[in-house]
């Protein structure tokens, strides 16, 4: 099984937001499907984040791909903030008490037609940024891309990619490939 995940460290940066006061978030200027291009930062009144989706050389089948994953890091003086692409910030103000951060799991499968597993990838679909008032979504749709969706959502659920939409993209009647795939939702206030 590939893993395509963000790691421990990462989890460990995100979950030292929780409790924290989320200023705002700064990216890109969202389009009118609230996509923004690569990255952003989360800042809270003592941390600067940034959740990047980065293209990384990944086990795709039977080759090596550029696949997008998640990348946190902590921004330092030393590393500042910048757009992945040139284009200006924009601040998105919030001032709400983080509660919690879930990361949206993916286990895909994918088989042939003789039922075989061809390929299996676990990978994080969102990182969800839970305050006390509603929920900010950081979600990836197709794993070739580095485009995000970024969009304060009253029920989360529905703001990330479909596991519907994932199995059909992963899918391939015409040469009997069918992929599954299993969700699950990790709490960082609850790790």
């Amino acid at each position: 099984m590939v893993l395509s995940c963000i790691s421990e460290s990462e989890k460990a940066i995100l979950k030292s937001l929780i409790g924290k006061k989320l200023l705002c978030i700064k990216s890109e200027l969202k389009d009118s499907w609230n996509r923004i291009f690569g990255n952003l930062a989360v800042i809270t009144q003592d941390s600067e984040v940034e959740v990047r989706n980065e293209l990384t050389e990944t086990v795709y089948f039977d080759d090596m791909e550029d696949v997008s994953k998640f990348k946190i890091r902590q921004i330092t003086s030393d590393k500042p903030f910048k757009l992945m692409v040139e284009v200006p910030v924009v601040e998105t103000k919030i001032k709400e008490t983080i509660s919690d951060i879930m990361i949206i799991q993916d286990v895909v499968s994918v088989k042939n037609s003789e039922e075989s597993c061809i390929y299996e990838i676990t990978m994080d679909d969102a990182v969800i940024i839970k305050t006390t008032e509603s929920a900010w979504v950081i979600s990836r749709e197709w794993c070739l891309e580095e485009e995000l969706i970024f969009v304060k959502s009253a029920n989360y659920k529905d703001s990330v990619y479909s596991i519907d939409d994932i199995v059909a993209e992963w899918s391939d009647e015409d040469e009997g490939i069918k992929a599954t795939c299993k969700r699950t939702e990790v709490s960082l206030a609850n790790n």
